[in-house]
């Protein structure tokens, strides 16, 4: 190739190199902007930016593991399933539940007292520990406490739950006992101050909490996150999702032990037992 053609391939290919690395960066913007805004929400317990409705969960999926690994790193401590009960899949037109993920930073100690921030709620349910070949190698009780904090939560999309993580934010497990065969049989109830909120059992998860374990174990594989013995899995509320009010609350799981915590007014400070 003479110089003169050099030069002019080089004007040529200088342009159409820039808009092609412009059209493929464009479509990205907005995600980055948005896991940004997500980011930030979930470190500093602000509300949750409003996620795009025609987002797919595929598109979904791909935010929740940027704001995973930003906001958490390898901080992992186990994956919850949510909308595990058949009315909250009807609600958002799904027909299997979703994965979340439980940062280690969010594990509080049975005993504790926590302080309400806006869209706290309360979930009384099942947790497996991770054992070896994915198996569980033993189950607990556990209260999740996830912080539903949406714009406008009558408008919160199946979107907006995957990206900002399932409301990931704190939970509570207790001690680890042998497995229960029949574990959906398992009656749970919940107590603020004294009175009892709702009974329920654990068929409440998708029929039986060991079946919510086996269809994590695989999509937590499908979606590249870590899977090590010793995590914690978590498969779904018991009986009603309850707003995380102040009070003192005792959660009963029959053989598998209570669970107590308080939740104070105002902020955002966990203050531990004693040991």
């Amino acid at each position: 190739m003479t110089p003169m053609r050099a030069m002019r391939a080089r004007r040529w290919i200088a342009p159409v190199a820039c808009a092609l690395l412009v059209s493929l960066a464009a479509p990205h913007a907005p995600a980055d902007a948005l896991t940004d805004a997500i980011v930030e929400a979930t470190k500093n317990v602000r509300t949750f930016p409003d996620v795009p409705d025609a987002l797919d969960a595929t598109s979904a999926y791909a935010i929740q593991s940027a704001v995973v690994q930003r906001a958490y790193g390898a901080q992992i401590a186990g994956y919850k399933a949510g909308l595990t009960s058949a009315a909250v899949q009807q609600r958002f037109g799904v027909d299997q539940p979703v994965l979340g993920v439980l940062p280690e930073s969010g594990r509080i100690q049975v005993g504790s007292k926590l302080r309400a921030v806006p869209g706290l709620k309360v979930e009384v349910e099942i947790g497996f520990l991770v054992g070896v070949e994915d198996t569980p190698a033993a189950m607990f009780a556990a209260i999740e406490l996830p912080r539903l904090d949406y714009p406008t939560t009558t408008k919160t999309t199946l979107a907006d739950i995957i990206a900002t993580n399932v409301s990931a934010y704190r939970f509570i497990v207790a001690a680890p006992m042998k497995l229960e065969p029949d574990v959906r049989r398992v009656e749970v109830s919940l107590d603020r101050d004294g009175q009892q909120l709702f009974t329920a059992f654990a068929s409440d998860a998708m029929g039986d909490p060991t079946d919510v374990y086996e269809w994590l174990v695989p999509r937590i594989h499908s979606h590249e996150y870590p899977l090590r013995p010793g995590m914690v899995l978590i498969t779904g509320s018991l009986g009603r999702v309850i707003d995380g009010e102040p009070g003192a609350y005792v959660a009963h799981y029959g053989e598998l032990g209570d669970i107590k915590f308080t939740i104070e007014g105002g902020g955002d400070a966990v203050q531990t037992p004693r040991q």
